[in-house]
């Protein structure tokens, strides 16, 4: 029909029927308002989301950090070096008159401070602190605190760690800390860090505190977290000092709340009243989380989605989180109209369309149910190399996993491709060494590698097998323990493949229930497959253990043996050999052999508390030879486990033996059980 004609029938419709028309503008209206209010709602409450996953996982980054420094600070702390020098300040405490304040300024107390600061291996502490159980200063880096006594507040301090904890403070001046300072740099909040001392007896005799700026702590924490142009992340504590260095210094510096050359902007006091005229410093942000700190039913977190100004005097949104075990809170801040942009936008389109909005919504779902349909129709003609992509079958913070099959033979396969939008080059270095490493196993209880590559837009790829089957986490979480036969079976499939992985001279270092899977494959069943290399360690080449190095603190604590939480760098073979035992535990017992509220608490447990014998824990029966090589592999000394996975396929040959699990047996369970085909997504 002739566009004319089309128009002319229009016309003539709206004329002979005004009611309908109008009706239909009406209609179309209150459609355009129902979705503008519906849209304008969902932005704001994904800004709000943004927000405060943001805020959420800077804390979370942050907790992990803290673990970290406490374990370090705690283990200077039990040197023997330190211990010592420690014992030899007490001694000439007791002596009379001011031999300890003697001692503190002479070569005892320098001692002390000189091994502390060459544990440290980097830039020396700020301030470091000895201080015995009257609270006495015994050791310092400024000897004018030497022999100074804490009053009973600041001495109420130290009280956990005299009970055996590891403190970590996250702002107090020295003043504020111990009640002198020597110099007007001691003057700015510091993070400190108080780990308790023990004898040859494990009784604690002192304390170690150790003080650092807090924004040379906090802002390297903060830099990379950054949101776009205007976010800005920093940590505060309870007096609403600024504890992090802005993103805006220049900008503070022309305000006059900064003077230039400072080295940093503790002097900005958020929480400060100010001289009529002048900028405000404090912002309706902190004096909400003030306000709810002060309320024991306070919250500990929240948001501000209507624009107030920051310390800059720029509208922003934001959102809190306190961090009540360690005295400070966490903000996150960005412009509204970097938050808000798409709602920005949403609003000018509106006001312009006016009464057509009716006929602009029609036209957009039209376009948008257009669009779709392109999206689904390329979705299944996407192809990566050989392999066509036909569904999502799961995602991580840096790679997604699709079920695929090769184009020409049809072979079902995982590819995992990584995400270059969110990887810096250690996530893809770590990526093309995973495939490297796990391509050259071959063992059948080890998951295959097929293909490799980079798909149109540059990003890398790779192919592997498709598995039909659930992880240990999966089955033992679902239908409880395994029986023992099931067990030394698993067992078995698991020591083959890090057989040869360790012939080759490569670690697995993540040997956990949720990385070995059982499969239907080939009328076999039960058929072990161990996953996930992205953690592999290479003994044979030096950039390999420089990249390890730099990732020391991935893992699962509950599966590490005690040298990699230890000494990362020095893990070995028995180390995978430790985290066998530990799985073995869990079929068994249903549970790891360490449990605790915290990973600071499972981590100390690995490294101090014998392991439970499984026999006393599981609910059935453990035979006393499977009992007993599951507790050498979870021996603490690398040197007291198993010399080889070799090794521990010999004993649990032997015990498959006496107790055999038959493919008849596993067909029996998978009869029943089921469970819906799973691929091996490797996504981390």
């Amino acid at each position: 029909m002739p566009e004319s004609t089309l128009l002319a029938r229009l016309g003539a419709f709206a004329r002979d029927r005004p009611v309908e028309v109008a009706a239909g503008l009406l209609l179309a209206a209150l459609l355009g308002v129902w979705i503008y209010v519906g849209v304008r709602n969902a932005l704001i409450e994904l800004a709000a989301a943004n927000l405060r996953s943001l805020v959420s996982s800077q804390a979370t980054t942050t907790e992990t950090w803290i673990v970290e420094k406490r374990l370090n600070v705690q283990r200077w702390a039990s040197d023997p070096r330190v211990v010592a020098a420690a014992e030899e300040l007490l001694a000439e405490a007791e002596r009379a008159g001011d031999a300890a304040a003697g001692a503190c300024r002479g070569q005892r107390g320098a001692r002390l401070i000189a091994t502390v600061d060459l544990l440290r291996q980097e830039e020396l502490a700020a301030a470091v602190h000895l201080i015995d159980r009257n609270g006495r200063v015994l050791a310092a880096r400024d000897t004018l605190k030497c022999g100074h006594v804490l009053d009973a507040r600041r001495r109420a301090v130290f009280d956990p760690v005299f009970a055996g904890a590891t403190r970590f403070t996250g702002s107090l001046d020295e003043v504020e800390r111990i009640g002198v300072a020597s110099g007007p740099r001691r003057e700015v909040p510091k993070v400190w860090i108080a780990a308790p001392v023990r004898d040859a007896q494990g009784a604690v005799i002192a304390v170690l505190d150790i003080g650092k700026p807090a924004n040379e702590r906090f802002s390297k924490l903060f830099e990379a977290a950054r949101l776009g142009e205007t976010g800005e992340i920093y940590a505060f504590d309870a007096k609403g000092r600024l504890l992090s260095e802005s993103r805006f210094r220049a900008t503070l510096e022309e305000m006059g709340l900064v003077r230039r050359g400072e080295s940093s902007i503790l002097r900005v006091d958020l929480n400060e009243p100010h001289p009529e005229g002048e900028q405000p410093r404090h912002t309706r942000l902190i004096a909400a989380a003030l306000a709810a700190l002060a309320r024991p039913d306070g919250p500990r977190s929240g948001e501000l989605l209507q624009p107030y100004d920051d310390y800059l005097g720029k509208p922003v949104v934001g959102a809190w989180r306190w961090l009540d075990e360690f005295g400070f809170g966490i903000a996150v801040e960005v412009a509204d109209v970097e938050a808000f942009a798409p709602l920005f936008r949403l609003e000018r389109a509106f006001l312009l369309l006016g009464l057509g909005i009716g006929i602009a919504v029609f036209g957009l779902v039209v376009a948008l149910l257009r669009i779709r349909r392109m999206e689904i129709e390329t979705q299944e003609a996407k192809r990566v190399g050989n392999y066509e992509l036909l569904e999502e079958i799961g995602q991580g913070g840096m790679a997604r996993v699709y079920r695929a099959r090769h184009r020409l033979l049809k072979r079902p396969t995982a590819v995992k491709i990584i995400e270059l939008a969110v990887a810096n080059d250690e996530a893809l270095a770590r990526f093309d060494r995973e495939v490297r490493l796990a391509s050259q196993l071959m063992h059948p209880n080890t998951i295959e590698i097929y293909d490799y590559g980079r798909t149109p837009e540059g990003q890398p790829f790779y192919a592997m097998e498709f598995l039909d089957g659930l992880t240990l986490q999966q089955i033992v979480g679902t239908h409880g323990p395994m029986d023992a036969a099931r067990t030394a079976h698993v067992l078995r499939g698991i020591a083959g493949s890090l057989s040869e992985a360790h012939e080759r001279g490569l670690i697995h270092r993540d040997i956990k229930p949720a990385n070995v899977m059982l499969c239907r494959r080939g009328g076999e069943h039960d058929v072990v497959k161990v996953l996930d290399f992205g953690l592999v360690k290479d003994t044979r080449t030096e950039a390999t253990r420089d990249l390890t190095r730099a990732l020391r603190v991935l893992g699962t604590p509950a599966y590490m043996a005690p040298e990699r939480i230890e000494r990362p760098e020095e893990a070995g073979h028995r180390s995978d050999l430790y985290a066998l035992g530990a799985v073995g535990f869990f079929l068994l017992a249903a549970r790891p052999p360490f449990q605790a509220d915290s990973d600071l608490a499972l981590a100390y447990q690995v490294v101090h508390t014998p392991a439970p014998r499984v026999s006393s824990v599981a609910p059935m029966p453990v035979p006393p030879s499977l009992d007993a090589l599951i507790a050498r592999c979870l021996e603490k000394s690398p040197e007291r486990r198993p010399p080889s996975a070799t090794a521990v396929i010999e004993a649990l040959d032997a015990l498959l033996v006496q107790m055999p699990w038959s493919n008849i047996a596993a067909r029996r369970w998978w009869d029943v059980h089921g469970g819906a085909p799973a691929a091996a997504v490797l996504t981390h």
